[in-house]
């Protein structure tokens, strides 16, 4: 008898344990937010998701070519997270991830510019 209210236990236990962490899965998936779209011939996406108490962004452009020269800006708000110039690598892609410390809700925003054209805007909130 003790037996079964031993193995009763542990399987509750880890029912209650499985579900906490899909609980926890569900509520970070929750407050991730993703945009897409494109600009010119290029495609753009932009995402946020917390991590460690902060806000990790993201942003992928996927251009025409390799060997692209383009400058980029990646914001939170009126904050520089990250800034530059980024070549287009093999695949015609540029990655960029930047850090915010803060996870309160912000607008996120990424501008990329080729080199001989207009700027490519894309805004994400969390």
């Amino acid at each position: 008898m003790q037996k079964k209210a031993v193995i009763g236990g542990a399987a509750a236990a880890v029912l209650v344990i499985g579900l906490g962490g899909w609980w926890a899965i569900d509520r970070s998936m929750e407050s991730a937010a993703t945009e897409r779209g494109t600009c010119g011939s290029a495609t753009w996406e932009i995402g946020t998701e917390p991590e460690d108490g902060g806000t990790e962004v993201s942003a992928e452009l996927q251009s025409a070519a390799p060997g692209e020269s383009w400058d980029v800006s990646l914001d939170r708000e009126d904050t520089v997270l990250l800034a530059g110039t980024r070549t287009t690598d093999e695949d015609g892609e540029i990655d960029l991830d930047a850090f915010s410390s803060s996870d309160a809700p912000a607008t996120y925003t990424v501008t990329v510019t080729p080199a001989d054209g207009e700027p490519c805007t894309a805004t994400v909130s969390s």
